[in-house]
């Protein structure tokens, strides 16, 4: 019950001591980062997730190396068995290394996405396999401040900016708002949907380092088929009535980019952020589905990757995967490159 959350103020006053001595110790002795061999770009947020920060990261890895600039994913595999540091081949699953690591993996090819607990150790590990790169994107970075940045850029859900404005345990925020500050610039994602984009401004504007503000959005282009030969698009993304389910930080987040693209979702299932489910609650959407009167289930790509061959012979219910883009990030990539540039 959200009123419980309540009852765990004291810790999070406690949580909000340790962030700050700990963030302290960083600003008053700086030499304590380690400096890359080239360049870091770190993406991060200050909330515990569903912010958008992997189809971001995504997005700039494969925008960036478009423009000459090559580049690697560095991720803690968060969820994973492997500590690393490893760079993810074919062999590799979501379980040796997470799921958004093998979600960058599959769309980003051999050779780009590094997992390493301790990322300077992946860093090291880049540059040796690749002396000519020109950076390393650092993926949920922002709080990780054993490694120096170049550029530091924070990402918030449009939607739903700072939950309820408290740290963990009793919010989301992974520390105060105020340290927004670290970042030099900050990337609204979800934006199309905001009656107004002046609010989040003048809270940059009060809170930031006084670097520019992004906005941009994503959309679900089409439907691909996981157990079935089928990609949907257009009108055809529209017809079928559909169940949803998830197992992300914040799963409303992808249930409003499901209705944004028009979809009629009847019903929806969450689990919990970067659960594998089994085979047998795989069964259970089944019967789900089709009693809320649904002709299909609907999955993230990252929830995708962790799809087996035992999860197939399961069911019998076709399972779409949404695949997304990002809109809008034209102007973005234009002040990274131009940045990255002059550093």
């Amino acid at each position: 019950m959200a009123w419980l959350r309540w009852l765990l103020l004291p810790l999070e006053g406690l949580y909000r001591l340790i962030v700050a001595l700990r963030n302290r110790s960083y600003d008053r002795e700086p030499h304590r980062s380690h400096w890359a061999p080239l360049p870091v770009v770190s993406i991060g947020n200050l909330t515990t997730g569903g912010t958008g920060k992997t189809p971001l990261t995504l997005y700039l890895a494969q925008q960036l190396q478009d423009r000459g600039l090559r580049n690697v994913v560095i991720s803690r595999g968060y969820r994973g068995k492997l500590s690393g540091p490893v760079s993810i081949e074919t062999h590799h699953s979501a379980q040796d290394v997470g799921d958004e690591a093998i979600l960058m993996h599959r769309q980003l090819g051999p050779g780009r996405v590094i997992v390493s607990a301790q990322r300077m150790a992946g860093i090291e590990l880049a540059h040796q396999r690749d002396p000519k790169l020109d950076l390393v994107l650092l993926d949920d970075g922002f709080q990780h401040r054993a490694v120096h940045r170049d550029l530091d850029i924070l990402v918030i859900d449009g939607q739903n900016p700072f939950d309820n404005g408290h740290c963990l345990p009793v919010g989301h925020l992974r520390e105060p708002l105020s340290n927004a500050r670290r970042a030099q610039i900050c990337v609204v994602t979800r934006s199309a949907g905001l009656e107004s984009q002046n609010p989040l401004r003048t809270w940059w504007s009060e809170h930031g380092s006084g670097g520019p503000i992004f906005f941009i959005d994503f959309e679900i282009h089409q439907l691909r088929g996981w157990n079935v030969p089928h990609i949907l698009k257009n009108e055809a993304l529209k017809n079928s009535p559909a169940f949803a389910w998830s197992a992300l930080g914040h799963p409303k987040a992808f249930l409003y980019d499901l209705k944004r693209a028009g979809l009629n979702i009847v019903g929806s299932k969450h689990f919990h952020d970067h659960e594998s489910i089994s085979p047998s609650d795989l069964i259970e959407l089944d019967h789900q589905a089709p009693s809320a009167g649904a002709t299909c289930l609907i999955c993230t790509e990252k929830d995708a990757v962790k799809l087996t061959e035992n999860h197939r012979r399961s069911t019998i219910f076709p399972i779409y995967i949404a695949e997304q883009r990002l809109t809008g990030g034209e102007s973005l990539l234009d002040w990274i490159d131009h940045h990255l540039k002059h550093l």
